[in-house]
Parts: C-alpha cells; structure tokens; sequence
C-alpha cells in the first residue's frame, strides 16, 4: 500500500491507528483479504460498530498476526479453513467486550440512560473498518 493511500486512510479512521497498521502490515498480501472474507461468512455486518467496529482493526490484526509465520505455508483452502477457525473461536468474545466497553463509555459519557442508548443507536451503523480501500 503506497503511502498516499495509507495517510487517505488514517485522516478517513483518525481514531483508529491499529487500522492503518493492518493496511500497512497485511494491505500488500492475499492475507488480509482472506481475513475480511472469513469475517463476512461469519458476520457480513462485523465492520459496523454495532458488532466489533472500532475493535475489528485490532480482531484481524491479531488474526493475521498469530498466523504469521503460517500463511505462507498454507494453500488457499487451508488458510479459509484456518482463518474460519479463528473467526469462529474468538468473534462473540470480542464482540460482546466490544459492545460492553461501548455502552459502559455511553453511560458515563451521559447520566440519563436514554440519552446513552440514544447515542450508541446514532452509532450502529458507522463502519469503522473499510472492507475495500474504495470504502473510504
């Protein structure tokens, strides 16, 4: 990923650095667009902050990197099925610390509870990871 690109993404995501280092790190391999598909198999919304959102840099960062020094190694097919694997081990978990985290900030960002659930509605939708560099 050329330079341009990544300084477009970090101005485009500017609160999430661990987002430009996927694209830095994994942007230029096959890898990352695997990571994306397993994670649309198991969850086509999972870049949304209703599900892991802002967490998702760091979910596929992860991913991506416990593998490291096994992708090279695996076929396509193995890596689908590793990378499927991991997504199903590990994405309610991180979801559910994802969203616990988001509401416990709602609730002390604002006394009245409704006012909170008001804003993580607002908040639902907004794609914090782009799943195409055309995303952003």
């Amino acid at each position: 990923m050329d330079e341009m690109d990544l300084k477009r993404l970090a101005a485009a995501f500017p609160e999430n650095e661990d987002l430009v280092q996927v694209w830095e790190e994994w942007g230029g391999t096959p890898y990352l667009q695997e990571a994306i598909e397993a994670l649309d198999r198991y969850e086509p919304e999972w870049n949304k902050e209703r599900e892991l959102g802002a967490w998702a840099a760091e979910f596929v960062l992860d991913a991506l990197e416990e593998g490291a020094g096994e992708w090279e190694h695996l076929t396509p097919e193995e890596r689908r099925e590793r990378l499927d694997e991991v997504v199903e081990e590990r994405y309610e978990d991180c979801r559910n610390g994802h969203q616990f985290a988001r509401e416990n900030n709602a609730r002390l960002r604002f006394a009245d509870a409704e006012a909170a659930a008001d804003a993580l509605a607002e908040e639902d939708e907004r794609v914090m990871f782009p799943k195409h560099l055309e995303d952003f």
